[in-house]
């Protein structure tokens, strides 16, 4: 499975890497999620689905900024 980094979607998208973590741990953004692997953790793990990713962003944008991975 390939890993999308966060601050590559922020660049995707025109945003701040903390933008596109908030949007992801509220639910905003439907192509990723955001837990906790332990409710005691303060850190939060991120997974971003690449085909929703590109879905929402479009093929071309996504390709220009990735490339094809």
């Amino acid at each position: 499975m390939t890993k999308i980094k966060v601050s590559d979607v922020a660049t995707m998208l025109g945003v701040t890497d903390q933008a596109i973590r908030v949007g992801l741990q509220r639910g905003v953004y439907p192509f990723g999620i955001a837990f906790k692997s332990n409710e005691r953790n303060k850190k939060y793990c991120y997974v971003i689905y690449p085909k929703k990713l590109k879905e929402y962003v479009g093929n071309s944008r996504y390709k220009e900024v990735l490339g094809d991975i």
